[in-house]
C-alpha cells in the first residue's frame, strides 16, 4: 500500500485525547523461554545473590525514570513509580522468592516467574478493570527483573525516531515514562485501559493513546503515515492529503480550545446567572489531589479507599489506612473531603481475604452488606476516618445502601466508635457528617426517608443505570441496553435530588454522567448542586457550568422529562452541548 492508495480506517478506544499525525514504528517484547533447572546447594547462596542484583538493578532503572519524571514536572508519573518502589520491597518481590529458591532450589527466573504467575491469577479473578491494571505495575517490574536474570537485550522507547506513531501490544508504565514527547506523537495498542497507569502517565505527557487495535493484523512493511484521533478512537492508515490537512487544522482547534478550558482553573464554578455548583475530585490516591487542585477543585467529593490499600498484601490496619486519609486531608486545607468506605464485593474483591463464591456477584454480600457482615474491617476503617476528621472537613459516604436498616445499623457502628475513640483520648469531633451513595432503585425509591437519616447523599450513576436497566455494564452481549439516558435513570435522578432538596441536604453525581459535559445543563436543571468528576475532567465540567444559565438548565430538564427515549434525549443533549462549543471539539473530553 502506498500513500496514493485508499486509506485504512480502524476504531479502536480513546484513552488520551489528542490528534497526532506520524510515521508507524512497531514496538515489540520479545519473550524469552525461560529455563528450568535444579541446583546443587553449594550453587544456592549464589544463585539468591544473582536473584538480589536484578532487583537491585531494577530498582535503579525505577528510580532513574522517578528521577526523570520529575525533571519533567509530571507529578501523576512519578507517584506511580514510586508505588513501584514500593512493590519492589514487598516480601512477594524479596524474601519470599529468596525463601523459595532456598527450598525448591529451582533457578531464580522459574521461581520469580511462578511466583508472579500465582499472583496473576488471584488478580485475573477480580472483573473490576482498575484492580486488574494494578496488575500490570508488577508485570512491568518482573519484565525488567528477569530481562536482567536473563541479560535480555531490550528495545527502549527512548530509541524511537522523532515523529513516530508507536504500535505495540501492550505498554507499560516504565515503557511510557521513557518515552519522550518530542519524537513519540501517539501511542496505538491492542491492550489497556484508561486506568492503566501507562494511559495515566500519557496523559500526562499529553500524548493521544487509543486501546483496541489488533496490531498482529497489520502489516508494518505497508504503512507509510498514520492519524491517531485520541477523541474518538479513530485511526487512519495511509492517510489521503485531505485527510491530513483536516486534521491538521483540527488539531490546532483542539489545542486553541483546552487552552481556554485550563485557563479556567482559577474561575469559580458557576452560571451565567450565578448559580452557585460544587466541582469536585473523585480521587484513588493521595497523589492525585496536586493534579486536582491544578485545575481548581471545590474539595475531595469521592476518596475510593478500596483502590488505594486493598490490592495490597492483606488487609490495612488502622495506622496505615489513617496515614493515607490524612496526606489526603492535610493537602487539602479548608475544603470538604468526602471517604467513601471499602466498596469491596461483586467486581471488587479482596485480595488475600477468603470468601465464596457468592460473594463475588453484583447482588450478593458486597459493599455495606460486607461492611455490615465484616464489622472488625469496617470499625477499623471508621476509626481511621473519624481520627483523620480532627484535621480537616471529612465526610463519611456508605456505598450501595439499598435499605434504611442498613444506614440505620451503621450509624449504630459509628456512634459505638465514636464512643470508643473518645474513651481513649483522642480529640475528635462528636458527630461527622454522614452520607450514603443512592446506587440502587431501592435507595432511590425512599430517597425522602434516607435524606432524613443524613447529611447529604451522593448518586452513583455507574451502578444505577446498571440496576436500573439489569445490565452487567461488563458484559458486551447487552452494552447496548446500557443506556445513561433512558427516560427511567432520569426520573430517578430528578426523584432523589427533589427528596433532598426538601429536607435540605445537598445531593452529588459522582458517576460518569457527572463526567460528561453533555449532562452538566441537564444535571443542574433537575436540580444537582454538586458534582465530583476525576480531576482532569474539572476543566470541561467548569466550561460546561460556566456556558450555561440556571433558567436554560431547568427547561432543558422539563423537556427532557417529557421524552420518552434515550436516543431522543441524548440527541438533544448533544444538541444543545454543540452550541457552546468549537464544531468537532466536543466529542469524548
Amino acid at each position: 500500500m502506498k500513500l496514493n492508495a485508499k486509506e485504512v480506517h480502524l476504531r479502536g478506544a480513546a484513552l488520551c485525547r489528542g490528534i497526532a499525525i506520524g510515521t508507524p514504528f512497531f514496538f515489540t517484547v520479545i519473550e524469552d523461554v525461560l529455563p528450568e533447572f535444579t541446583l546443587s546447594k553449594h550453587e544456592i547462596e549464589q544463585e539468591v545473590l544473582r536473584y538480589t542484583c536484578a532487583v537491585n538493578l531494577c530498582r535503579k532503572d525505577i528510580e532513574k525514570l522517578q528521577s526523570k519524571l520529575e525533571k519533567e514536572g509530571i507529578v501523576e508519573g512519578a507517584s506511580i513509580l514510586e508505588a513501584h518502589l514500593q512493590i519492589i520491597q514487598d516480601p512477594l518481590i524479596t524474601t519470599e522468592i529468596e525463601k523459595e529458591i532456598r527450598k525448591t532450589q529451582k533457578n531464580s527466573e522459574h521461581v520469580f516467574q511462578t511466583a508472579i504467575k500465582k499472583y496473576e491469577q488471584k488478580f485475573n479473578s477480580i472483573r473490576d478493570p482498575i484492580f486488574r491494571e494494578r496488575f500490570k505495575d508488577i508485570q512491568d517490574l518482573s519484565r525488567r527483573i528477569l530481562g536482567y536474570l536473563r541479560n535480555s537485550v531490550r528495545i527502549i522507547l527512548t530509541e524511537v525516531p522523532p515523529g513516530s506513531v508507536v504500535f505495540a501490544h501492550e505498554l507499560t508504565t516504565s515503557d511510557v515514562a521513557e518515552a519522550r514527547p518530542e519524537n513519540i506523537v501517539a501511542f496505538i495498542t491492542e491492550a489497556g485501559g484508561e486506568t492503566s497507569h501507562a494511559a495515566i502517565v500519557a496523559k500526562a505527557k499529553g500524548i493521544p493513546f487509543v486501546s483496541n487495535i489488533k496490531i498482529d493484523t497489520l502489516d508494518p512493511r505497508v504503512i507509510e503515515r498514520v492519524i491517531v484521533d485520541g477523541r474518538t478512537g479513530g485511526i487512519i492508515l495511509n492517510p489521503s492529503l485531505e485527510s491530513q490537512e483536516y486534521y491538521q487544522n483540527l488539531s490546532t482547534q483542539l489545542s486553541t480550545h483546552f487552552r481556554v478550558l485550563q485557563r479556567a482553573a482559577s474561575y469559580a464554578p458557576e452560571t451565567i446567572d450565578g448559580y452557585q455548583v460544587i466541582l469536585s475530585a473523585n480521587i484513588d490516591t493521595p497523589e492525585e489531589v496536586d493534579t486536582a487542585k491544578k485545575y481548581g477543585t471545590s474539595g475531595v467529593g469521592l476518596l475510593r479507599t478500596e483502590y488505594a490499600l486493598l490490592t495490597r498484601d492483606g488487609l490495612p490496619d488502622e495506622d496505615s489506612q489513617f496515614a493515607l486519609y490524612r496526606q489526603v486531608v492535610d493537602n487539602m486545607p479548608n475544603k470538604a473531603v468526602v471517604i467513601r468506605t471499602f466498596d469491596v464485593g461483586g467486581d471488587k474483591m479482596l485480595i488475600n481475604f477468603p470468601q465464596d463464591n457468592e460473594a463475588q456477584t453484583f447482588l450478593g454480600c458486597r459493599a455495606i452488606r460486607f461492611l455490615l457482615k465484616e464489622r472488625d474491617i469496617f470499625k477499623t476503617q471508621l476509626r481511621a476516618i473519624l481520627r483523620t476528621s480532627a484535621y480537616g472537613r471529612v465526610k463519611i459516604l456508605l456505598p450501595m445502601i439499598s435499605a434504611l436498616s442498613e444506614l440505620e445499623e451503621a450509624k449504630q457502628i459509628l456512634r459505638e466508635v465514636t464512643e470508643e475513640l473518645h474513651q481513649e483520648g483522642y480529640q475528635i469531633p462528636h458527630t461527622v457528617p454522614l452520607g450514603c451513595m443512592i446506587e440502587v432503585p431501592s435507595a432511590a425509591i425512599i430517597a425522602d426517608l434516607l435524606a432524613q437519616q443524613c447529611d447529604f447523599l451522593s448518586i452513583g450513576t455507574n451502578d444505577l443505570v446498571q440496576y436500573s436497566m439489569a445490565v452487567d455494564r461488563g458484559n458486551q452481549h447487552v452494552n447496548s441496553i446500557y443506556a445513561q439516558t433512558d427516560p427511567s435513570v432520569i426520573r430517578l435522578i430528578k426523584l432523589i435530588a427533589t427528596e433532598a432538596n426538601h429536607y435540605g441536604i445537598p445531593v452529588t453525581v459522582c458517576g460518569e454522567v457527572a463526567a460528561d459535559p453533555r449532562f452538566t445543563p441537564l444535571l443542574l436543571g433537575l436540580g444537582i448542586h454538586e458534582l465530583s468528576v476525576s480531576p482532569r475532567h474539572i476543566p470541561v465540567i467548569k466550561h460546561a457550568i460556566r456556558s450555561t444559565s440556571i433558567v436554560a438548565a431547568s427547561l432543558l430538564a422539563e423537556t427532557i422529562l417529557s421524552l420518552s427515549t434515550a436516543q431522543e434525549i441524548m440527541e438533544l443533549l448533544v444538541s444543545e452541548y454543540q452550541k457552546n462549543v468549537p464544531e468537532d471539539c466536543f466529542y469524548n473530553y
